[in-house]
C-alpha cells in the first residue's frame, strides 16, 4: 500500500513517493529531450540508460520526443509532427 510522504510544517501530505519519482523522471527526460532536439539516442545517453530503457520511461510517463523538435515550432508544427 502506497503512503503519503508528510514534511514538517505542511498541513497536507505531500505527493506519494510513486508520484515524486514520475514527476522527477519526467522533468530529467524532458530537459534531455530538450538539449538534444529530441533526438532519443543522444538523450539516452546524456542520461546515462539505454535507448530501449527511455523508450519504456517515455510511453509510461505519456512523453514523445517529437514534442522536442530540433527547430522551435508552434503547437499545430508539433501536433503534425507526432502524427
Amino acid at each position: 500500500m502506497a503512503e503519503a510522504i508528510f514534511f514538517p510544517g505542511a498541513s497536507a501530505p505531500a505527493a506519494g513517493l510513486k508520484q515524486l519519482v514520475e514527476d522527477y523522471e519526467r522533468r530529467l527526460i524532458q530537459g534531455a529531450l530538450e538539449r538534444t532536439a529530441g533526438n532519443q539516442r543522444r538523450a539516452a545517453a546524456d542520461l546515462g540508460v539505454l535507448p530501449t530503457t527511455l523508450n519504456e520511461k517515455m510511453r509510461r510517463l505519456g512523453l514523445r520526443a517529437c514534442d522536442h523538435p530540433a527547430e522551435p515550432a508552434g503547437p499545430a508544427e508539433r501536433a503534425a509532427a507526432c502524427d
